[in-house]
């Protein structure tokens, strides 16, 4: 009976831990999930927008952008390279478009991107950081977490 108010104790404390790790954890993945979502709904939209450019002008400034948007399969975000060359080849094309409001909406959106993307870079590496720390990284290997 001597140890028993100990492990109790011990319990408890870990229980605790848990729950106060678990709630930091939650909100930084609730923002990388926002930020990719709102990656996701401007992709959409600017994939759209040079999709249906590029079917009705022949030989446009955006063909090579459209075969790329055309392979991906999804408007989910894939990866930083993959979105950061996208973005860089749509900032040389786009201005190309004889179609002005149109290139400067499409410019618009791209710039859009490029901030989320930094907002999502930002938020990944704390996130990272977060659950990689030695006493989080068990709790958050318990709760399912994993690096972004």
């Amino acid at each position: 009976m001597g140890y028993m108010p100990i492990i109790v104790a011990l319990s408890g404390f870990v229980f605790l831990f848990s729950i106060y790790v678990y709630n930091q954890i939650k909100p930084r993945k609730v923002n990388l999930t926002k930020t990719v979502d709102l990656m996701e709904e401007i992709s959409r939209e600017r994939k759209h927008l040079i999709l249906s450019y590029d079917d009705s002008h022949e030989n446009s400034p955006l063909a090579e952008v459209a075969n790329q948007l055309k392979k991906t399969s999804t408007d989910r975000f894939q990866s930083f390279n993959k979105e950061e060359l996208l973005i860089n080849e749509i900032y040389l094309a786009a201005p190309e478009i004889s179609d002005k409001p149109l290139s400067t909406q499409i410019q618009r959106l791209n710039e859009q991107q490029k901030q989320l993307l930094r907002t999502l870079r930002t938020n990944s590496g704390e996130y990272n950081r977060f659950i990689s720390a030695p006493s989080n990284k068990m709790v958050a290997s318990i709760f399912g977490f994993k690096t972004f």
